[in-house]
């Protein structure tokens, strides 16, 4: 009897052990979104006003290094952040006329986000001050303008990647302005995956947040209120590998378009992993150019 009662403490402890174990690292793994409401006609995020599965609703993108994954999910906008990288590895967020609004831009610094863990070192503004790399936006402060709340959150530094100002306000800001046509003018309903690509060393700025050689967009574009179930052979989406370099200031953003297949092979990352692996084949390996848009 006083052999098992040696024994149960020990079997306890190592269950606790492992419960902590198990919970630390589902934590870490990117998680299945959850079931979106139908739209009935209106603007996705009208109908699910706050979930943050609106914007992975085409698929968690994931990789082979579920190690440099630390998934951040708020209102609007899903990313995995890099804790050694000390950048997004992605963001991904829906984006239609709703999110666009009244509010002004958040005035002062950008901010360490408060979702982080404190075991994650934290940019801040001065990160970027000096260094000669623009604060780059993720999710655009005008794409988030419908309430000062959702304006603010584009500016946690865990949105942004350091950009070269030409790439900045040059072909990326000209690709950003043509998707606020397509939201504001032809009621389109967007969904959008950002992130960098390191395929250079272009050394660190700040406290080791490396900056990227490239960085890519995808743009899946559906009409008003609709999602995953509505995306067939025809959808029209804009794959884009933008260099970040001081001369590209004067180039279109169709300079740069590629296909999402090519994204994946330079990233690692599997995109658009909810849509079935037979439209994937068609969709992942089309320029928008061959579309005409």
């Amino acid at each position: 009897m006083k052999k098992y009662k040696q024994i149960i403490p020990l079997v306890i402890i190592l269950g606790i052990v492992g419960i902590t174990f198990i919970t630390k690292q589902c934590k870490n793994q990117p998680q299945a979104s959850t079931q979106v409401v139908p739209s009935n006609g209106e603007y996705v995020a009208v109908s699910n006003a706050g979930n943050p599965d609106i914007h992975i609703a085409l698929g968690t993108p994931t990789d082979n290094s579920p190690d440099d994954e630390h998934l951040l999910k708020r209102a609007q906008y899903v990313l995995s952040y890099n804790p050694d990288k000390h950048n997004p590895n992605w963001v991904s967020w829906n984006l239609s006329a709703y999110w666009y609004g009244e509010a002004e831009r958040h005035k002062g610094q950008f901010m360490p986000d408060p979702e982080l863990p404190r075991s994650i070192y934290h940019v801040t503004h001065r990160d970027y001050t000096g260094s000669g790399f623009d604060r780059g936006h993720m999710v655009r402060s005008e794409e988030r303008t419908r309430n000062d709340e959702d304006n603010t959150s584009t500016f946690y530094t865990t949105n942004l990647l350091p950009q070269y100002h030409e790439l900045n306000a040059g072909p990326w800001l000209k690709l950003e302005d043509f998707c606020q046509y397509l939201c504001k003018r032809k009621s389109k309903e967007l969904y959008v995956i950002a992130g960098p690509i390191y395929s250079q060393d272009m050394g660190t700025i700040g406290n080791d947040v490396v900056v990227p050689s490239e960085c890519f967009k995808i743009v899946v574009i559906l009409e008003k209120g609709q999602g995953l179930k509505d995306i067939n052979q025809n959808t029209r989406i804009i794959a884009v590998l933008m260099p970040n370099r001081t001369d590209i200031a004067n180039e279109q953003w169709r300079t740069y378009e590629t296909t999402v297949r090519d994204i994946e092979k330079a990233t690692g990352y599997n995109f658009l992993s909810n849509v079935s692996k037979e439209l994937q084949d068609i969709l992942e390996n089309r320029k928008s150019s061959d579309e005409n848009m």
